[in-house]
């Protein structure tokens, strides 16, 4: 099962880390598992608001309704990746 999340940055105005180096390592640990999309794509089950530190003040009220996880830091991009493998192996083991 593939994963459509929707990718949303911060401005960038203050980063604290790397965000594209980040993302570009949640990508190669969740390899056919997640694919990330435009936020606005269609089919999108998750978006995935990658701020560059703790204020987290990227505007996301266009995704109202939808779930969002926000990533603050490196840390809590190991928590996502834990996260989505732990989901995928739970939703895997309900289909058998």
């Amino acid at each position: 099962m593939m994963v459509k999340v929707g990718l949303k940055y911060c401005g960038g105005c203050n980063p604290e880390y790397d965000r594209v180096a980040l993302v570009k390592h949640i990508q190669e640990s969740l390899q056919g598992k997640v694919v990330f999309v435009k936020p606005e794509s269609e089919g999108v089950e998750l978006i995935v608001a990658v701020e560059g530190c703790s204020t987290a003040c990227a505007d996301l009220s266009a995704f109202q309704g939808m779930k969002i996880r926000i990533i603050t830091n490196i840390e809590g991009g190991e928590r996502f990746i834990k996260e989505i493998r732990k989901e995928l192996e739970i939703f895997a083991d309900e289909a058998e």
